[in-house]
């Protein structure tokens, strides 16, 4: 006899929530109150939007390891800080990117005392720089002293060499630190982590204009871990042949010399991720050393480099042989034929980005007739001018494995060559056609799995976009509605039809209408919601 299902023990429907997303644990917990307190528990992940309600969270779900501010919080975040220490819960990351408030410097010194002050690995504190200073890095490194990784980017010029030598002088631990955009350090900086972080394995110095190449190559050399390093080379080129354990390079908007790839190339690193990004100066001569000296690089970056041409990558594409992940987007003179050599060369290739190319300026010629289909995922061919229905179909017919597919800014793009990406490619979940003013619906089959629907500034309607709901109201979460001409009705469809829906944006004219709906806060309730403004939330 099979039991009943309230008569189940916890500990199973623990086990089953387990693989259960997260973000469907608000409608599971309103079943009742045993759900409620499995769901409490399995929460690790809470991203705050309101500094009201932070406490009576993190009072019910113990067991959280991550908090995400969100960049528009409505409240103090000092106090929010504070309500997060009290609360006793052992945070071991937390994210404060993009925000507009002033740092919480006194609310981090209180939390150095408590809970959070012992248990905080991860701290990011991306693109705060009108805020961020020395005294407050200060603040970070006497209060949270088991930080792993810290990521403060774009800092600006208010952070120094003495903010840094604060934070390698007490962060013994530290693995991992962005200093990207922070263009007020200098060779100082380089010196203190390489002599006070034993640990450190991964360091990001993109656009940090005032380090030299000599003072990175000593710093490669003694940092025996390294296995990740980013750099934006200005005043000399550094060395890598001691990075012995490097496995990711990054070199972004670098004048490199032929023999700069070259010292790449005999350096002989064990890389498996190479980026190469808005760099010049090279030939490709240079060029196709480098990557004839590293044939099992998995990943591949060579956004905006403008020597690349089809024939070039023709050549190159036989080197590309192990990769899973290529992105060539901003190389302008890359067209219909690179896409399909790559395809035939790259047999392992998962995920492929060529954002504003000339992709659509040739005819795919002998897709149809490729036995092997490809298996990439991902795709991201948005931008691209040229683009339209006969190169979408012809690259569906032979990806039929996508699954996120981004086509937003395709202007020559219409409802054929959407109806046919949605019949050849059954497993897609993520579509974004923003601003693609020839697409109306997206036809009468297909898109059965879809999750992410972004159609912002496109010219789908109520008729359009219910065509489409039965297909997919299963498992839609995100739907993006700004700027089209979807109505009130159209809105209130997907949120009555849509159960699983978590997020949906509407113009502001929309909004209006919508608050004055009857049931409007009981489907609210489940869901944020955006419109041009920023976020509406719970």
């Amino acid at each position: 006899m099979i039991p009943e299902w309230d008569s189940l023990p916890e500990d199973i429907w623990a086990s089953v929530f387990q693989r259960v997303d997260e973000d469907d644990f608000d409608a599971i917990s309103r079943t009742c109150k045993l759900f409620l307190s499995i769901t409490d528990r399995s929460r690790t992940t809470l991203t705050i939007s309101n500094e009201t309600v932070a406490f009576g969270i993190l009072r019910r779900c113990r067991n959280i390891k991550r908090v995400n501010v969100h960049p528009s919080m409505r409240g103090d975040l000092d106090c929010l800080i504070r309500e997060i220490s009290t609360s006793g819960v052992a945070i071991e990351a937390l994210d404060l990117s993009d925000q507009k408030q002033s740092f919480p410097s006194s609310s981090f010194r209180e939390a150095g005392e408590g809970t959070l002050g012992r248990a905080l690995k991860i701290l990011i504190c991306k693109s705060i720089h009108w805020t961020l200073m020395d005294q407050d890095l200060v603040t970070i490194s006497e209060a949270f002293l088991a930080l792993e990784l810290l990521d403060i980017r774009y800092a600006g010029r208010n952070v120094t060499d003495a903010g840094i030598e604060a934070l390698a002088s007490k962060l013994a631990h530290l693995r991992k630190i962005n200093l990207s955009g922070c263009c007020g350090i200098s060779d100082a900086s380089l010196f203190a982590l390489s002599s006070n972080c034993a640990s450190l394995s991964e360091v990001h110095l993109s656009e940090c204009s005032r380090l030299r190449g000599d003072a990175m190559t000593s710093f490669i050399a003694q940092k025996l871990k390294l296995i990740s390093f980013s750099v934006c080379s200005r005043f000399g080129f550094p060395s890598f042949a001691g990075g012995k354990a490097l496995q990711c390079l990054k070199i972004s908007q670098s004048y490199l010399s032929d023999g700069n790839l070259l010292s790449i190339a005999e350096s002989r690193l064990p890389l498996r991720e190479l980026r190469l990004l808005y760099c010049r100066g090279f030939s490709v001569s240079g060029f196709d050393l480098l990557l004839q000296a590293y044939p099992s690089l998995s990943r591949v970056n060579f956004k905006g480099i403008d020597i690349l041409t089809d024939e070039t990558m023709a050549r190159e594409a036989p080197h590309l042989r192990e990769v899973t992940t290529i992105d060539l987007s901003d190389c302008s003179k890359l067209t219909d034929l690179t896409f399909m050599c790559l395809i035939k060369c790259c047999p392992l290739l998962e995920e492929l980005r060529m954002k504003r190319t000339d992709l659509g300026r040739h005819c795919l010629l002998g897709s149809a007739s490729m036995k092997n289909k490809s298996k990439i995922r991902t795709l991201d061919i948005s931008g691209n001018r040229r683009f339209n229905d006969e190169t979408l179909t012809q690259i569906s017919s032979i990806c039929p494995e996508l699954r996120t597919v981004d086509l937003s800014w395709s202007y020559r793009l219409t409802d054929v060559g959407i109806t046919c990406l949605g019949l050849n490619c059954p497993l897609i979940r993520t579509l974004d056609v923003s601003y693609c003013r020839g697409v109306t619906n997206l036809g009468d089959e297909g898109f059965n799995g879809l999750e992410t629907l972004r159609v912002r500034a496109s010219r789908i309607k109520d008729d359009g976009l219910l065509k489409a709901l039965p297909r997919c109201r299963e498992r839609l979460r995100v739907v993006d509605l700004v700027e089209t001409k979807v109505t009130r009705y159209g809105v209130m469809k997907v949120m009555e039809g849509c159960s699983r829906l978590r997020e949906i944006g509407v113009s502001g004219a929309e909004l209006r209408k919508l608050l004055l709906c009857k049931g409007w806060e009981r489907m609210r309730r489940d869901m944020n919601l955006y419109t041009y403004h920023g976020k509406v939330d719970r």
